[in-house]
């Protein structure tokens, strides 16, 4: 079903807003109109890509923090949680220091007119915004508002009740947003000029698939009788490892369970996958559903003890009667791996088989 959009213009602001089921659901596009701002180059958008910017008072820093933790749920188990996107707080005083930073919420719920944050939303606001998110919805999502590649999120909340209720018709679409920019500043920068693209002609040349090798990406071994190649990335520790076996191993969840499980001992050597937190599920992987298994990965070496998240993606594709299996892992201890486990899965993702 398609769903239209709205197109309303206020000073040097152009706001569209979804319509879906006759209701104002979201106002999810701001761009600085030319005509007004002269056409003003912007710079590109500064910041980490798993960082929020969040700039509140702190009278309202909790229900803003309640709120954000609940859209933003995703968490990577190392065997420890991370979060896959950072809340920063800062308050309003900082606002002109951060508001050029990739991903920025302002906020505000306290209706005191003391209250710095809300006097800084209302100044951001004009008056039919300002009345729009009291009355209506209280959040605004727009992009490339201060720079290039850049998500600015303001709330303007009358109350926690108001703002809360907006979780559930809005958590998907805020949530596909900054995925979506995620995705785009990630790609144009591990998928740059500097590519391996030696090492993806020779693969592509003698195996048949294509993969986008970032700089820094080695051939640690291929094995062309056992269909497995195996590629490694340091600082930090990273690996990819992708397979392949004739005919579809992957029909039922006991069986691809069992490929799974048994599959990092037969290829790496020296790993095997732990039980906790492990996770299969089906679901979409480029144009094939896919088995998708995650958790965590472990040495089987006392000596030289490691570990780490993994994930893979197993599936079979009817053109070639193969099974893939792409596996990556990751070995950061002490530190975050929540956003290079992310580019990874993005690396996996550019898979294409060559069916001529």
């Amino acid at each position: 079903m398609d769903i239209p959009f709205v197109a309303t213009l206020t000073k040097n602001k152009v706001i569209l807003r979804m319509v879906h089921s006759r209701k104002m659901i979201t106002i999810i596009v701001l761009l600085l109109s030319c005509a007004h701002m002269g056409c003003e180059m912007k710079r590109e958008a500064l910041g980490a890509d798993n960082e929020i910017r969040v700039i509140c008072s702190d009278v309202d820093k909790e229900s803003i923090r309640t709120y954000l933790s609940t859209i933003f749920t995703d968490t990577l188990f190392t065997p420890e949680p991370e979060p896959y996107y950072h809340l920063k707080f800062s308050d309003p005083e900082t606002y002109t220091k951060l508001k050029s930073q990739s991903q920025v919420v302002v906020a505000a719920i306290n209706r005191d007119s003391k209250n710095p944050g809300f006097q800084l939303v209302k100044k951001m606001l004009s008056p039919d915004q300002f009345h729009f998110t009291e009355t209506e919805d209280p959040v605004i999502l727009a992009k490339d508002v201060h720079a290039k590649k850049q998500l600015f999120m303001v709330i303007n909340a009358v109350s926690v009740e108001q703002l809360m209720s907006t979780v559930d018709p809005r958590k998907n679409l805020i949530r596909k947003q900054f995925h979506d920019q995620f995705v785009d500043r990630q790609s144009r920068y591990i998928f740059g000029d500097d590519r391996n693209k030696t090492l993806e002609d020779s693969l592509s040349q003698a195996l048949g698939w294509t993969l986008k090798i970032p700089w820094g990406w080695e051939m640690i071994k291929i094995r062309s009788d056992s269909n497995f190649v195996w590629l490694g990335k340091e600082m930090p520790f990273q690996w990819i490892g992708i397979g392949w076996a004739d005919g579809n191993l992957v029909n039922d969840d006991l069986s691809v369970g069992e490929y799974i499980w048994t599959w990092p001992a037969k290829n790496y050597g020296y790993i095997q996958f732990n039980d906790y937190k492990f996770e299969l599920a089906k679901m979409p992987y480029n144009d094939y559903f896919a088995w998708r298994a995650q958790g965590i990965w472990e040495t089987t070496n006392i000596k030289e003890s490691k570990g780490g998240p993994f994930r893979s993606y197993v599936f079979y594709d009817e053109q070639s009667d193969k099974t893939f299996h792409l596996n990556y892992l990751i070995h950061h201890p002490g530190n975050d791996k929540s956003i290079f486990m992310r580019q990874l899965d993005l690396i996996v993702k550019s898979f294409t088989i060559d069916h001529s």
